[in-house]
């Protein structure tokens, strides 16, 4: 993969879906504050911003939210929601070089504590058979993380905009719930999982259904004998290795005119252009998992997928639900 510009136009549309009025202003240009004024201005208007925590401490942070989870899953996740380590700095100034990639991986091993990443990390340890009676989102017990991921799966449907019986990859299904909601609607759909155990609950649960195909691998290695008329991300691109040969691929999975979403993908307001997410949640899955969490700043992605022949738009709607954002990529004319 090359990391230089190519000869692709870096010009596209802003994926930023700014707050109109005064209010939204002000609120860019706190962000755009050097982080201890901007948790100052916070604090005097009263809005206290996540405590930072050091490295250090991460530990007995999330021993506090593991022994929160045994009970409450909305307790632990608001834990988590309360604190962050604070921004890395001396990173290098250009983030598609490849010293900016090994400094984003130097700062992966820190946080998650292992020795370096490979997608043998990305495993997820449950029960098939308690998850084939209770899966995720009911196995939270939590009415509000049941609800946003129900009215967030809808929207994502919604947002696709083809009618079955096209033919759609999703990439990292996991739990396969919007897999086996577009299979059941008519869609002939191929989940691309590198956990086993994913693999094996999706095909249990989707039994019976016409046109579900399950394949067990890793993003980069899938390949396809004819392309698709959509590709789909559900909170699942971040866990991409290397997301701009990721993109290139696409190119060659997605037929001409057709589409990549990339739904619930944590792009937005970040500290530098990407690289791992440090708010609680984010380091819970690192440290305890190994997974790779990473986010991306709104014009970063929007360079990123310009430059590798995408135009975007983006259809969100907080008030529906957060993970209600989907970015619709379509390839660029030659």
């Amino acid at each position: 993969m090359a990391w230089g510009s190519g000869g692709r136009s870096s010009a596209t549309p802003s994926l930023r879906t700014p707050e109109p009025g005064w209010k939204g202003a002000a609120k860019r240009l706190v962000r755009r504050l050097p982080d201890p004024v901007e948790a100052r201005v916070r604090s005097a208007l009263g809005r206290r911003p996540p405590r930072t925590v050091a490295l250090e401490a991460l530990d007995a942070e999330l021993a506090e939210a593991a022994r929160l989870f045994g009970s409450s899953e909305d307790e632990a996740r608001r834990f988590l929601r309360g604190f962050s380590l604070a921004s890395p700095r001396d990173r290098p100034s250009d983030p598609f070089s490849p010293a900016y990639r090994d400094w984003v991986f130097t700062l992966y091993r820190a946080l998650s504590g292992r020795a370096d990443y490979s997608t043998d990390n990305e495993h997820s340890p449950f029960d098939v058979q308690e998850a084939l009676v209770r899966p995720y989102p009911h196995s939270t017990r939590s009415p509000t993380v049941l609800g946003e991921e129900l009215m967030a799966r809808g929207f994502i449907v919604k947002s696709l905009e083809l009618s079955p019986p096209a033919r759609v990859v999703e990439f990292g299904s996991g739990w396969g719930n919007l897999t086996l909601d577009l299979a059941r609607l008519g869609f002939d759909v191929t989940a691309v999982e590198i956990e086993p155990r994913f693999c094996e609950l999706i095909e249990a649960k989707g039994r019976g259904i016409g046109g579900l195909r399950v394949v067990q691998s890793a993003m980069l290695d899938f390949r396809a004998d004819a392309p698709f008329d959509a590709a789909i991300f559900y909170e699942a691109f971040h866990h991409c290795a290397d997301h701009l040969a990721m993109l290139e691929r696409l190119h060659h999975l997605v037929r001409p005119g057709g589409r990549v979403l990339f739904a619930g993908e944590p792009v937005g307001p970040l500290a530098y252009p990407w690289g791992p997410r440090l708010d609680g949640y984010s380091l819970w899955s690192t440290r305890t998992y190994g997974w790779l969490e990473l986010g991306f700043d709104d014009d970063y992605f929007s360079a990123a997928l310009a430059r590798t022949g995408w135009n975007a738009v983006r259809h969100r709607d907080p008030k529906v639900a957060p993970l209600a954002d989907v970015i619709v990529a379509t390839p660029r004319p030659h």
